[in-house]
């Protein structure tokens, strides 16, 4: 039995050839349907991206999504975590002017593999952070919203595949390049960007006869950007008396005013080899590096509520008793100039190969994967007093404005501290897989397949976070006149508001040697190399994998599908520091704690009439708790006066995996080559989710208020995603190139903040979230115009003196892309690209709009683009 085929375009440019050319192994293959024959049509025009992602949904038993890579080169995304946000059911979040995480369906706890093996990036959790690896090296992203039994655990949102190009991805030879300058409207500056593939294949011939075919490929990348981001912060809501007689006024309790800064500097690439003796056995060997450098360069001036205010400054918002404008007098000053500089490394190798006999595929694969994050944060800090401040919260971004006291003059300040903080993770994995799958004939059994996977996974902190700040006793600035400068920029937020200007920040010339900076304020302590054992946490995980899985068809009706059985034995040992009650000294400790999941999954794929497709998915899932929770370090903090105030902070090596039984259904219509409709309903049932619970402990007779993370109560997500694509090449002339492709994506859910019984919404998830693009293919011109939009989110809850819990949201927001691009000939394409067009402003606020927490805006970013492809 064969379900309906949709047909594939046949392409002319070479990044373009078939992902299924390759032999991939893992999750992938398993997871691909039956063989089709797809009718090759030939078009003009690079409209093919779209046929191919959407081939990658129909051809799958299982429910996943994709994004190719002609798509993501047609728009302005430098990253991973860039072209992911345009698939439905995942959101990301922003920083410093790129996308960085991404939550799938809700949920943070993702499963991320390159070409189907585990990848990350060391931390304190697990996960791969999406910003780490340039576009440029892929080949293919398919989230996966539902798991066959063959893939590997860990997420109970889905699974990230990220695959690169392989030689025999190609029909022959390859030579493609591309350059670009991107420029930022704030920043102010031009950096150039560039990538380069080569590969190449042919025939293995020696003396005695035909050796087979050998395939190469060099893939590298190379991106600089310059970046701006403006930040106005306004400090939590205080409740006041003195304000406004007989009223209580919630008053900010002062603002904040960054501007930053940097450069990212992307630096990746990836090697494979393949080589093929006959079509029954393929061997490969590949190995990937990628290498995210950021630096960046903040002032920040804090100015704060003071006891006294000018008399019949303060407003109120009508019926909030919101403060709506004050000036303070006397308030207290702080300037912050640092450098903030970090280091991702991440890398893999890999070894593999399979063989294919009559009916049985054996396939195997060995990694390694090694990863570092490495932080370095240094600066100065200075203070003063503002005569008079005001703090003006009527408008959509704040307003602020010192009069009374020239804060551009060294006289009216002084250096408070010298700054320094650096933090390293590290992160090693070794994994070995072996799989086996037996095609059976003339049976609803269509395959039997059979697996095993061995992992070693370590992490640690070590040397933790060091916190160096010296303070420096109040020298005048005037002093030292050397170590200040005027602010860098004058047209905070692009000139939306007003704010402090003219102001004196610590210039940054020693931020990056500490040790100078140290010695020219006179600071005669070293700067530590390790800090408290009590932060430090090493951890060793290893786990023992086996998994079966059987492929089903209908014999007389239309369908096919897969059921399975994952079992997953995890050993972890954990090591770190103890507080000794009653003592200064510290103690080791270890711990090793162990559990067994099983995780039954089942997939099927209906075929109800020609075009049109029903699915449905139900699986366990599971992902374990991040490393830092896992620590099995304690603080004890003994109050000698009152017992009953005795504290303590701990992680816990005894918290289970988070663990979710999921339900998936989608219907789909397939009517055109590029042109598809999708409408998917998923429901998970969450048990486990961690959070940190303060509760009574008894160490030496004493009883200590101890906080810890626990796994609490249980919780259930409920969504909808709406997918649409089509070209339409029904209209006459230019106009057949006009193409939409459209999602919307609905996520309900509550958690349960513990110790209280109070439900709240998902923290950074957005219940109704939209893409839309617009495209044009037609002769030599290409174009995208991609907008997207987020509902308000919950950022978080915040515990506030005299008020209590209060939620902060991120209000909505909407950001819009663009590009444009010309085939000069077959060799040769050149364009524009336009990102942030919207400049947009996000924002946050505690509880209601008019309690301000957070405003940030970055650059326009437009480059200039040229392709070269052979």
């Amino acid at each position: 039995m064969e379900l309906p085929a949709i047909r594939r375009y046949h392409i002319v440019a070479p990044l373009a050839a078939s992902l299924w050319q390759a032999g991939v192994s893992g999750a992938e293959a398993q997871t691909a349907g039956p063989a089709h024959d797809l009718h090759p049509v030939l078009v003009v025009g690079d409209a093919y991206a779209l046929p191919s992602a959407q081939e990658i949904r129909h051809e799958n038993v299982t429910i996943v999504d994709a994004v190719v890579a002609d798509e993501i080169g047609k728009l302005p995304d430098f990253s991973v975590g860039e072209a992911l946000q345009r698939i439905p059911g995942v959101q990301s979040r922003r920083d410093r002017g790129e996308t960085g995480g991404v939550s799938v369906r809700g949920l943070g706890q993702v499963e991320t593999t390159l070409n189907g093996r585990e990848v990350f990036t060391a931390s304190a959790g697990r996960s791969l952070d999406a910003s780490d690896i340039p576009s440029e090296l892929l080949n293919s992203v398919s989230v996966y919203k539902t798991a066959p039994a063959s893939m590997i655990e860990g997420g109970i949102g889905g699974t990230i595949d990220l695959r690169t190009y392989r030689p025999f991805d190609f029909q022959s030879g390859v030579v493609a390049a591309s350059a670009r300058v991107t420029y930022g409207d704030l920043v102010r500056q031009g950096e150039p960007q560039f990538s380069l593939l080569l590969s190449d294949r042919g025939k293995l011939a020696g003396e005695d006869g035909d050796h087979g075919e050998i395939g190469v490929l060099l893939n590298v990348s190379r991106q600089r950007r310059g970046w701006r981001e403006d930040q106005q912060g306004t400090g939590a809501p205080v409740a006041r008396t003195d304000l406004v007689p007989g009223q209580t006024v919630y008053a900010p309790n002062g603002s904040t005013n960054t501007i930053s800064s940097g450069q990212r500097e992307r630096t990746a690439g990836n090697l494979a080899l393949q080589w093929r003796s006959a079509p029954s056995l393929e061997l490969y060997a590949e190995g990937s590096y990628a290498e995210l450098r950021t630096a960046q360069d903040s002032h920040q001036i804090n100015v704060f509520a003071a006891p006294t205010f000018a008399a019949g400054s303060p407003t109120v918002f009508s019926g909030s008793g919101n403060l709506s404008r004050i000036t303070w007098t006397n308030a207290p000053v702080s300037i912050l100039s640092f450098a903030r500089d970090t280091t991702d490394r991440d890398g893999q190798a890999a070894i593999g190969g399979s063989w294919t006999g009559r009916a049985l595929t054996l396939s195997a694969d060995a990694s390694y994967t090694r990863s570092s994050n490495q932080l370095m944060f240094s600066g100065l800090g200075l203070g003063g007093t503002a005569s008079a401040f005001t703090h003006d919260l009527s408008s959509t971004l704040p307003g602020t404005a010192v009069t009374g006291t020239d804060l551009g003059s060294p006289s009216s300040l002084r250096y408070t501290d010298v700054l320094y903080r650096s933090q390293r993770f590290d992160g090693h994995l070794g994994a070995l897989r072996i799989d086996g799958e037996y095609q059976f004939v003339s049976s609803p059994l269509n395959a039997l397949a059979a697996g095993v996977r061995f992992a070693d996974r370590s992490a640690t902190n070590a040397p933790g976070l060091v916190v160096a700040d010296a303070p420096v006793g109040g020298i005048p600035v005037a002093s030292m006149p050397g170590f200040v400068m005027r602010a860098p920029y004058s047209d905070y937020f692009a000139g939306r508001g007003s704010s402090i200007d003219g102001f004196l920040v610590g210039s940054l010339a020693l931020a990056r040697d500490p040790a100078a900076l140290r010695k020219a304020f006179g600071i005669t302590s070293q700067i530590p190399a390790a800090a408290s054992p009590l932060s430090d946490w090493n951890i060793r995980e290893r786990t023992q994998t086996a998994y079966v899985m059987a492929s089903i068809r209908g014999r007389g009706a239309p369908f096919d599908g897969n059921i399975g059985l994952r079992a997953i034995h995890t050993d972890e040992a954990v090591s770190g520091a103890q507080s000794v009650p009653g003592s200064t000294d510290l103690a080791s400790v270890r711990r090793k704690e162990g559990y067994v999941d099983w995780l039954p999954s089942a997939n099927i794929r209906y075929a109800l009439v020609d075009g049109l497709l029903l699915r449905a998915g139900a699986s366990r899932t599971m992902a374990r708790p991040d490393f830092d929770q896992l620590s099995p370090s304690l603080t004890l903090l003994r109050n000698s006066i009152d017992p009953s105030q005795n504290r303590g902070t701990a992680g816990n090596p005894e918290l289970e995996p988070v663990r979710a039984n999921n339900l998936d259904i989608a219907i789909e219509r397939y009517f055109g080559a590029a042109s598809s409709l999708s409408l998917t309903g998923f429901q998970k049932w969450i048990d486990g989710f961690v959070a940190t619970v303060s509760a009574p402990e008894t160490y030496d007779g004493e009883t200590y208020q101890v906080s810890r993370p626990r796994n609490t109560g249980a919780g259930r997500i409920r969504g909808l995603e709406v997918a649409y694509r089509q070209f339409l090449d029904f209209l006459p002339g230019p106009l057949a190139g006009i193409g939409i492709q459209a999602n919307y994506t609905y996520i309900g859910g509550s958690t349960e903040i513990p110790n209280t019984g109070t439900l709240v919404p998902l923290q950074n998830v957005s219940p109704h979230s939209v893409n839309l693009i617009g495209m044009y293919e037609y002769a030599r011109i290409s174009a995208r115009l991609a907008y997207s939009w987020r509902d308000r989110s919950l950022s978080g809850m915040a515990s506030i003196a005299g008020i209590g819990l209060v939620p902060v949201y991120t209000a909505p927001c909407s950001w819009l892309d663009a590009s444009l691009r010309y085939r000069v000939d077959r060799h040769l394409t050149i364009g524009v690209e336009g990102k942030n067009l919207l400049q947009t402003m996000r924002r946050s606020y505690y509880g209601t709009p008019d309690r301000p927490q957070n405003n940030w805006m970055n650059d326009i970013q437009v480059s200039l683009v040229a392709d070269i492809r052979f």
